[in-house]
């Protein structure tokens, strides 16, 4: 049965959902530079160009990059639950407005 209200709560709570997971994605990949940072200051070598080559294999960078894909996957599925739920919404209103048509067309012919 169609009902406005709950599919109106269904859509804020997924999109507060997806708003909170994108959120922390963003926040955590604006972190990915201080980091790369660190791991430069931490790297040995002699010249720049050397411990450049070592920052990328840093345990710690990698780990935020670990982190920061989990991060993505994670945002990118409450994308889709959040359009998903878009889409069920427009669907269940289409049904809904179909119904009410045939019904008055029903309504109509019988007289």
């Amino acid at each position: 049965m169609y009902n406005p209200n709950e599919i109106y709560q269904h859509l804020i709570k997924s999109g507060e959902e997806y708003a909170d997971i994108k959120a922390a994605y963003l926040l955590f990949d604006s972190m990915t530079k201080p980091y790369l940072s660190e791991a430069f200051k931490r790297a040995e070598g002699t010249s720049i160009s050397e411990r450049k080559e070592h920052m990328y294999s840093d345990p710690v960078y990698i780990e935020h990059l670990k982190k920061l894909g989990d991060a993505r996957k994670d945002y990118l599925l409450a994308e889709v639950r959040y359009k998903s739920m878009q889409a069920l919404a427009d669907a269940r209103r289409t049904e809904a407005s179909t119904r009410r048509a045939e019904a008055q067309y029903v309504s109509m012919s019988a007289t």
